[in-house]
């Protein structure tokens, strides 16, 4: 198994936490992106590059050329079913 490398694009809403729980779990070392809603940064093309539908949390794999995945269930299956010994 590769040593995973992982920016996570999220925010502090309960959404935004699931991915980092399931990343923590796993024990998967990360990287964090605070993505300000407020600022309504979820809508900028560079956020929608990684996820089309402009909403937190979301992931991209580095180590998978750059390959993103999005929605926290998503992600928690994803990285259940690449990075769980």
């Amino acid at each position: 198994m590769t040593t995973p490398d992982i920016t996570l694009y999220t925010s502090g809403t309960q959404n935004g936490v699931k991915a980092s729980v399931v990343l923590e779990e796993l024990g998967i070392p990360y990287k964090v992106k605070q993505v300000e809603l407020l600022k309504k940064e979820q809508y900028e093309p560079w956020f929608l590059k990684i996820n089309p539908n402009g909403k937190i949390p979301a992931i991209v794999d580095h180590g998978k050329e750059d390959f993103p995945v999005f929605e926290s269930t998503a992600i928690a299956i994803y990285l259940c079913e690449n990075y769980d010994p």
